[in-house]
């Protein structure tokens, strides 16, 4: 029944305009303890703009998504919103996980299934493309119970720690990428 569900929002992602999808991956997912291999990385970020934006990067995965009537619980599990400054070169993500740890949505990378990863990944690699010199991105007070998972993300990626607080539960981070 998964495989009804990918495709369905897949089939949704592509007949939306405003929407891009980045990457997909559709292996059967044999069980739960198993990595994501069904998975949909999309954006509403709009590249032909030259202007500054606020986007978001979203992870859609059947995988623990699919209610008893076979039907997604969510239209995505994960979500990366960032502001996009092509005059100053820089991105700055403004969430890392929707609404934070809180959040139904935000479980699954709580599980360890690595899709804040994969919404990172695609940040990078749009940032190369359009020839962004650094991101940055904050751990704020309301995640900083989640210290310790939030700055193994960041350092995966070779972001810097420019400054942190762990007492109160606060990090500010940055990935130089090229130029300045």
């Amino acid at each position: 029944m998964l495989v009804k569900a990918f495709e369905t929002r897949l089939k949704t992602i592509e007949a939306d305009p405003n929407l891009i999808v980045l990457t997909t991956m559709d292996q059967p997912q044999l069980n739960d303890k198993d990595k994501v291999s069904q998975y949909i990385v999309y954006t509403n970020f709009k590249p032909g703009l030259k202007k500054q934006q606020t986007a978001a990067i979203f992870v859609y995965t059947p995988l623990e998504n699919i209610d008893h009537y076979q039907n997604n619980k969510v239209d995505y599990q994960s979500e990366l919103l960032f502001e996009f400054d092509p005059w100053d070169k820089k991105i700055h993500i403004s969430v890392l996980e929707t609404l934070g740890a809180a959040s139904k949505l935000a479980f699954y990378d709580y599980q360890n299934h690595g899709l804040a990863q994969m919404a990172l990944q695609a940040l990078i690699k749009i940032a190369k493309k359009h020839e962004i010199e650094t991101i940055d991105g904050m751990l704020s007070s309301f995640d900083g119970d989640d210290w310790d998972r939030v700055n193994h993300l960041f350092g995966k990626f070779d972001f810097a720690t420019i400054a942190a607080d762990k007492t109160r539960g606060v990090a500010i981070y940055r990935l130089q990428l090229q130029g300045s």
